[in-house]
């Protein structure tokens, strides 16, 4: 959760504390890090696994079985793990972008 250290995050810490949730309470900027970079993350895993299924599909082996072979490493986990068309949805792609038109990201030239 990303505040100024006020009134407003101590609220929001009152609010969650019967849940007993973890919360990281940190500057506005490392939140909004944090929520870009972690749907960076699982776009990229999901555009793994589709990637593996065209290797698979040219291979003759199964997808589904060695997604499931390798959301069994601990590392890895099953999440986010079945190939399908792609990602979508409001956050995921607005995400991607946004991280990678961030002023600390380097620039690259590319036909895409």
């Amino acid at each position: 959760m990303g505040d100024e250290g006020d009134w407003a995050g101590d609220a929001v810490v009152d609010l969650y504390a019967p849940l007993n949730a973890p919360i990281v309470r940190t500057d506005i900027k490392s939140a909004e890090m944090v929520k870009l970079a972690s749907n960076a993350f699982l776009a990229t895993k999901i555009s793994f696994i589709n990637e593996i299924a065209n290797v698979c599909e040219e291979t003759g082996a199964d997808v589904v079985e060695v997604a499931r072979g390798m959301g069994l490493d601990n590392r890895i986990g099953p999440k986010f793990l079945q190939a399908g068309i792609g990602f979508g949805g409001s956050c995921f792609p607005k995400d991607v972008t946004a991280l990678k038109s961030s002023p600390a990201t380097p620039a690259t030239t590319s036909s895409c």
